[in-house]
């Protein structure tokens, strides 16, 4: 069951990611975050852009670079606190900038 789990948000990500590098004619395909420490999503991600969008170059950093966000929130965090750039939490406002159609 974990490994269909694993293959199906694979299949999500790389679908959604070939479909926008189509449709913007993508020169780079860059992954980031914790989740490009999975081998598996590492190597189908390779073979499938590579395959359906031959034009464009691939990176994937060093594994000691594929960390969870929560160090890079912390540090973050640590700075605003140190600048006295402090809100409430409630004052935070959420806005995702990036659309995908169907």
């Amino acid at each position: 069951m974990c490994a269909e789990t694993q293959q199906a948000i694979i299949d999500v990500l790389i679908h959604k990611t070939i479909k926008v590098a189509k449709n913007y004619r993508t020169k780079s395909v860059i992954l980031g975050g914790g989740v490009v420490a999975n081998n598996e999503l590492r190597k189908q991600f390779k073979r499938e852009v590579e395959k359906e969008v031959p034009n464009s170059r691939f990176y994937i950093p060093n594994f000691k670079h594929c960390t969870d966000n929560a160090a890079m929130l912390a540090v973050a965090s640590y700075f605003h606190y140190r600048k006295r750039e402090i809100k409430k939490w409630k004052e935070i406002k959420a806005e995702a900038n990036l659309r995908l159609n169907g």
